[in-house]
């Protein structure tokens, strides 16, 4: 049985935005849970999602994830979904400046992890194209481009790649985080991409 870390911000964590007491949906309604029991067979699901976190953390959170990291055998897959933030949390959302922290993000994992077994995964489109807020309209254009230069990346680096913006998972009415429906189709939809790891890197 493989292991398969994916390595996240709140969408990863599971939080609920409209929980005021727990923020956080429980634990059998999030993807991560919904695809442990659908892949029980051959793999073993690691959540580890943190609100707010970014690409642009790596400075600062390299040695957890050197940790994180030194746990997984060498059959074992990372998978990384982030860059939602690197758009929100400037007030000034540029898919340029996030995807150059995704590159060095993978330049430091692809240095200590072969690009076998990486997975980038570009996140579900934050914000909407008719949202009647300018931030909230930048931000979606920028996560469209954000998420096409991601491809781009993995490529590069030789290493496996969705792009989770084109399964139009249920969104919250904040349009960042997944609703409790999303969680399910995007579970859905991740047990496929496991499927395709199992058989062959050309099957995802």
């Amino acid at each position: 049985m493989r292991q398969i870390l994916f390595y996240g911000d709140s969408n990863t964590y599971g939080y609920d935005p409209s929980d005021y007491v727990n923020q956080r949906y429980p634990k059998a309604s999030r993807w991560t849970s919904i695809l442990q029991e659908n892949t029980a067979e051959h793999w073993k699901v690691i959540a580890e999602g943190m609100n707010g976190r970014k690409l642009a953390d790596l400075p600062y959170g390299r040695g957890w994830l050197e940790q994180l990291l030194a746990y997984l055998e060498e059959d074992d897959w990372f998978a990384v979904m982030l860059g939602t933030n690197d758009l929100l949390l400037t007030g000034r959302p540029d898919a340029d400046a996030a995807c150059a922290s995704m590159d060095r993000f993978l330049e430091f994992i692809t240095d200590r992890r072969d690009a076998s077994g990486i997975l980038v995964i570009a996140p579900p489109y934050a914000g909407s194209c008719d949202a009647g807020d300018p931030l909230y309209e930048k931000v979606y254009r920028e996560n469209l481009k954000m998420n096409e230069e991601f491809e781009r990346l993995a490529d590069a680096y030789g290493t496996e790649f969705v792009n989770a913006g084109e399964w139009h998972v249920g969104m919250s009415s904040d349009l960042v985080h997944i609703s409790k429906a999303g969680h399910r189709t995007f579970a859905e939809k991740m047990t496929e991409v496991l499927a395709g790891l199992q058989a062959g890197p050309e099957t995802v």
